[in-house]
């Protein structure tokens, strides 16, 4: 496993404004008139009463509790009607995921490090060392082949458990990237081990990209818009097709900064490029890969 730092996401901001939510509430509340039925938009008094006080959020450090819960966090996920945490995914994507670590009173716990292990054609990528005051550790599966993977989360008695289902791109109906003979293969691409620290990524590289470094290489993949026009000259390729301007479908080694020679037409179908690559051992952007003077080649 690889150790690392978080990148933001929506519901752990969502978890950061919650005390602030609740302290905005309890401050409104005290300034309406006592015999107010209606207090805080449509909370009544004998609800108001049971939700949780900002002091009951406090982060609770992890040497002062001897037992907690687990709750998980998916992205693009969902929870099913056992209870499992699920996703569904394409192959050679990344799926984020974390786990929420709390007392039995519901109060964050900071700085407990839950054993992450899991099972299958994936490989686990930590973006956290340990949870923060949040009570959450995030983590991330860089998905292999078609099939099921599972990823436990555990810390003492408590364990959840996530289940990725992953998704062939013939089998979603996708286009596959074209073959290029003597082209970079996405699978050498993500293969570099990516370790994350407080300025962002630190990658290392097998000798099969480093030996690559500063050379004319072609590379398959799809393109990820980046400005406002039909023809780009800067722009993501990826190893999968894009679905959000906010997600790279396959992590930081899934895809590639591209910075063309001429504007190349916006396409949705895979692309073939030529350029010289540059592979960055570190990286504040979330990115490893750039391809510069590219231009677009038939094949």
């Amino acid at each position: 496993m690889s150790n690392g730092q978080d990148t933001s996401k929506p519901s752990r901001r969502l978890f950061r404004m919650l005390p602030l939510i609740l302290f905005l509430c309890a401050d409104l509340a005290s300034a309406r008139s006592a015999d107010s039925e209606l207090l805080i938009g449509p909370l009544h008094r004998e609800e108001l009463t049971i939700e949780p006080s900002p002091i009951s959020l406090r982060a609770v450090p992890a040497s002062e509790v001897s037992k907690v819960e687990l709750e998980g966090i998916v992205e693009f996920g969902y929870q099913d009607a056992q209870g499992r945490y699920v996703v569904d995914i394409l192959e050679k994507s990344q799926a984020d995921l974390a786990v929420r670590i709390l007392t039995p009173e519901g109060q964050p716990v900071t700085g407990a490090m839950p054993d992450i292990t899991s099972h299958g054609s994936g490989r686990l990528v930590l973006t956290d060392l340990v949870s923060d005051h949040d009570g959450v550790m995030s983590f991330a599966l860089m998905t292999g082949n078609m099939g099921v993977d599972r990823v436990t989360a555990s810390i003492g008695d408590a364990s959840i458990e996530f289940t990725i289902n992953i998704i062939s791109r013939r089998a979603a109906g996708f286009p596959q990237p074209q073959h290029v003979e003597g082209g970079l293969p996405w699978d050498d691409l993500m293969s570099a081990k990516l370790d994350y620290n407080e300025t962002g990524i630190v990658a290392s590289f097998p000798t099969r990209i480093t030996d690559r470094a500063g050379t004319i290489v072609k590379l398959s993949g799809f393109m990820m818009p980046l400005e406002a026009d039909l023809k780009q000259r800067h722009f993501l390729l990826t190893s999968n097709p894009p679905s959000c301007f906010f997600h790279i479908p396959g992590g930081p080694a899934g895809s590639v900064e591209v910075v063309a020679t001429e504007g190349i037409e916006v396409s949705f179908d895979p692309i073939v490029l030529e350029g010289r690559f540059e592979p960055q051992a570190s990286s504040d952007l979330g990115i490893v890969y750039r391809l510069l003077e590219a231009k677009r080649i038939d094949h």
